[in-house]
């Protein structure tokens, strides 16, 4: 909900000095479009220099990754994956 409000309702996802340069706003929405409903994306890091952060479903990966990287170019998606494990402290 807070990435929905960034995008839609404040709208810093891109600065108002260049309004003509949406590639976050374009990369959400492809996001969405691609995900329906499925997953989740969002702004992440700074909105009007950052990036997005989407949670893919495995079997929308590599269908997301052909689609964004088609879109802005290859190797601007970095996969990641979690840990099965648990986190830990080390002292």
């Amino acid at each position: 909900e807070s990435g929905v409000s960034s995008f839609c309702f404040l709208q810093n996802v891109f600065t108002p000095i260049n309004v003509r340069e949406q590639g976050l706003s374009l990369a959400i929405a492809l996001s969405q479009h691609i995900l329906q409903g499925e997953g989740a994306v969002r702004v992440h890091g700074g909105g009007l220099a950052g990036t997005i952060q989407a949670y893919v479903p495995d079997r929308l990966l590599e269908k997301y990754i052909r689609e964004m990287e088609g879109l802005f170019g290859d190797g601007s998606c970095t996969k990641i994956s979690f840990r099965k494990c648990d986190v830990c402290r080390i002292m």
